[in-house]
């Protein structure tokens, strides 16, 4: 027999004035998250540049006045350009010409050019607009262009690590410590970042901010604090604080153009989420699971007194229930091929994947491929930022009225469409506007998922079909930056793909049943009946919103009310309900 914790919050408060704090609080932690994962936009930011030449082939050009004139000067006489379409004079970016000098040569005289040659002493960087960057610092262009990519995609492993990382420490030792475990690594990582000498050190430290559990931990535990018809809306806004966090970025990083400065100024509020060592809770979900009943008591008695509710009796074990008998079902683990044992159950996973990894290909591939829309850098992570936002507020109305299917299907089709779309216009403020529909689809569709999948794993298996799930999400993320580098070769075909991928996944997707309405699934059984031999039906699409919520048996309904064993059969199917129904 298990202890429904829903039941219990039924009583106590559901979402309260104490859920509202934890989770006020803790929607926070996922601004600075947000701000270190899309942080190399600007910390890598590309700029123009040239071979360096040595100093007795340079041009004075002390004068203020005259500097860039000189500049120009020297450029066009020492460094091979050609003339594009516009009639605009570029200069290679990783050769400069080869002089014959007589042994007479003063500076600024060049003799006669013999050839070109590879920069051989290093290169000069345009810093109108960035003073520092990494790749100024560390010279990631020409032979070494592609290393800032391979760095973000280590970040993104660094992401996949900490997720099995964190995901195994929270379940062993709590929530609560494994959370301020985390905190105190990332912002010892966050701030060496600022101080290293080497990209070797920058690439490693981005590995250990990148494995930082604090979103991941924030996220369950915001989850596991509410009720079921809350759970949507408190795991939408862990989402759409960290697309606060992506638009606030853009305005930290146009006023601090030195990028050791920008990476301490993200990094500095982290700390304050030490304060949450005073008042932050731990799950009483887990302390139950791990048979901490007393704590779990306690915290529950906590959530009630602040949300004005008065408690006299024991909440958690009933007195005519056995605490062994309360508490087996915990120790029972299932593990991952339960979801591929069965056929109906495997077709639902591997699309499920499928739908993770490329939402998330497409979501970082657009975000870190900012600088290839035409615009303005800060002005497309401002808007990325804001669209994104739109996105999942949008997609949290529409899944509670529509359904989760024919939602799913729409973001995905449109976010395809809109980034094929964009392929086909040059770099400029057109191609910037598709690409934003794209970016605000995508972002929908990342939410819909998200909620999409809790629902259709059963329960023996919900916490690892999600972890799998955004095992595969980090896998595309690192393949990401790699897709964006593809760019040097066909400046569209990173768009392509994320185009194509988007319009399989959103055809995939309605293959898929409908859960809207429905009870959460209970057993493995449940789930590989659910939505079995539905074919691909277009207009099933529009179906799975108005189906009527399934009618548990008399025998399920006593099963599920255990816990209550001396409440009235009514009041049995009235709590059942609750806790079973998202």
């Amino acid at each position: 027999m298990t202890i429904e914790y829903d039941n219990i919050l039924a009583k106590v408060g559901p979402f309260g004035k104490y859920q509202k704090i934890i989770c006020l609080t803790l929607w926070f932690v996922a601004i600075p998250s947000a701000w270190h994962a899309i942080g190399q936009v600007f910390l890598a930011a590309k700029t123009d540049h040239w071979c360096a030449v040595p100093e007795y082939l340079s041009l004075n050009c002390s004068f203020q006045q005259e500097a860039e004139e000189c500049l120009d000067e020297q450029k066009f006489i020492t460094i091979p350009s050609t003339v594009n379409k516009e009639g605009n004079v570029i200069y290679s970016n990783c050769e400069r010409y080869e002089f014959v000098l007589d042994v007479n040569a003063t500076s600024g005289h060049y003799g006669t050019p013999i050839g070109t040659i590879n920069c051989d002493i290093g290169w000069e960087y345009d810093r109108t607009q960035y003073k520092t960057t990494i790749i100024q610092e560390f010279d990631l262009v020409c032979s070494r262009g592609d290393l800032p990519g391979i760095a973000q995609s280590v970040y993104f492993a660094g992401v996949l690590f900490g997720s099995f990382l964190w995901g195994a420490i929270s379940d062993w030792i709590g929530r609560r410590p494994a959370f301020f475990l985390t905190l105190v690594m990332s912002c010892t990582a966050t701030v060496a970042t600022s101080f290293v000498s080497s990209f070797t050190s920058y690439t490693i430290l981005r590995f250990i901010i990148a494995s930082d559990g604090s979103y991941l931990i924030a996220f369950v535990l915001v989850t596991e604090l509410v009720g079921p018809k809350s759970r949507t809306m408190v795991g939408t806004l862990v989402a759409v604080f960290f697309s606060i966090g992506y638009a606030l970025l853009s305005l930290i990083a146009y006023s601090i153009r030195e990028w050791r400065h920008l990476q301490m100024a993200i990094s500095f509020p982290r700390f304050i989420f030490f304060l949450l060592f005073l008042f932050l809770p731990e799950s009483p979900r887990w302390l139950i699971s791990k048979n901490k009943l007393p704590q779990a008591e306690k915290i529950t008695h906590k959530i009630a007194k602040y949300n004005g509710v008065k408690v006299h009796d024991k909440l958690i074990v009933n007195q005519d229930t056995p605490q062994e008998e309360v508490t087996h079902s915990f120790f029972r683990q299932a593990t991952q091929f339960e979801l591929f044992r069965t056929p109906n159950m495997r077709k639902k996973t591997l699309n499920i994947f499928f739908n993770w990894f490329v939402n998330s290909l497409v979501y970082y591939g657009l975000s870190l491929g900012t600088s290839s829309l035409g615009i303005d850098v800060y002005v497309a992570a401002f808007a990325f930022g804001a669209v994104e936002l739109l996105g999942y507020l949008s997609s949290w109305f529409v899944i509670e009225r529509l359904g989760r299917r024919l939602p799913l299907f729409l973001y995905l089709l449109s976010g395809g469409a809109a980034c094929t779309i964009s392929s086909i216009f040059q770099p400029g403020v057109a191609r910037a506007c598709i690409a934003m529909i794209g970016k605000f689809a995508i972002s929908g569709s990342f939410n819909i998922i998200y909620v999409f999948s809790a629902e259709l794993f059963p329960t023996p298996v919900r916490s690892i079909g999600m972890g799998l799930s955004s095992m595969f999400a980090r896998i595309s993320s690192i393949l990401a930056p790699v897709i964006v580098i593809l760019s040097k070769h066909w400046e569209p075909l990173p768009l392509v793909v994320f185009g194509v991928c988007c319009l399989v996944a959103s055809l995939l997707s309605l293959l898929l049943p409908e859960t809207l309405n429905q009870y959460l699934l209970e057993t493995m059984k449940d789930g590989e009946e659910f939505g079995k031999n539905k074919g691909f039906d277009m207009s099933a699409i529009f179906k799975g919103p108005f189906t009527p919520k399934p009618t548990p048996s008399g025998n399920e309904l006593t099963k599920r009310a255990g816990n209550y064993s001396k409440v009235s059969s009514e009041e049995n199917q009235s709590t059942v309900k609750e806790s079973t129904t998202v």
